[in-house]
């Protein structure tokens, strides 16, 4: 074999090499490839209002991702905009996680709406490090359907939000984060993103970003019953 044949055969052994080392790392879970985003599949979780889901990529709630709910305050008739999903969840024997909620949810409403409440449980971690750590570890756990995580006055960082929404992604969950409105200034990795405010007796809903599908769609959703006891606040 003449020195051009070694050159040649050395090259194509070196590009070989190159490509199984850039397949297994886009085969790691934690790489996002834009390029990918058209070929996965589209079909989301319904959100049980189709004004709602007609604006929605895939016609629903992102699957295995992050959804951030941005508002001023609770109690304005954040969760009736999740009761549909969580309802469907539980009633299908999933676990739904509410992690540090403000309020305690009212029961009696919950069930009305449909929510099995033996599927339903509530975690109130001390301090923000175990905050994280329980909705990171519950997410990826793979044993729940739906968590709900509310921020409070803790700001989280980028790569802490990044670390919730690949925990989403890895255990097959629907996390929504709900988030203080001037967040909404910030860039997220989340998936959603929904900015929620109060319309008289409609919750007006603004489509921030949603990844590869466009935003600045706004609507407004009929609100349900109480769903929270305002009388006896967690915090």
């Amino acid at each position: 074999m003449n020195s051009a044949e070694n050159f040649f055969q050395n090259k194509q052994l070196k590009h070989q090499s190159e490509r199984r080392n850039l397949e297994q790392i886009l085969a790691r879970t934690d790489i996002w490839q834009a390029a990918n985003e058209q070929r996965r599949p589209l079909s989301g979780i319904p959100t049980g209002f189709r004004s709602l889901d007609a604006v929605l990529r895939g016609h629903g709630w992102p699957r295995n991702a992050t959804t951030e709910l941005l508002l001023n305050q609770t109690g304005i008739g954040e969760m009736t905009l999740l009761l549909p999903t969580l309802a469907q969840l539980t009633q299908a024997g999933q676990m739904v996680i509410l992690v540090s909620p403000p309020f305690i949810p009212y029961a009696p409403a919950l069930a009305q709406s449909g929510i099995q409440l033996e599927n339903l449980l509530l975690i109130h971690p001390r301090g923000h490090k175990d905050t994280l750590w329980a909705v990171e570890q519950s997410l990826q756990s793979g044993s729940c359907g739906a968590l709900l995580s509310w921020q409070g006055n803790h700001t989280l960082e980028d790569k802490e939000l990044r670390r919730l929404q690949l925990a989403a992604r890895n255990g097959e969950c629907l996390h929504f984060h709900f988030r203080p409105i001037s967040e909404s200034q910030n860039p997220s990795p989340a998936s959603l993103r929904l900015q929620l405010g109060s319309d008289g007796e409609q919750l007006a809903v603004n489509l921030l970003k949603q990844r590869g599908g466009t935003g600045g769609q706004s609507l407004h959703l009929a609100r349900g019953a109480n769903l929270i006891r305002r009388d006896r606040p967690i915090h």
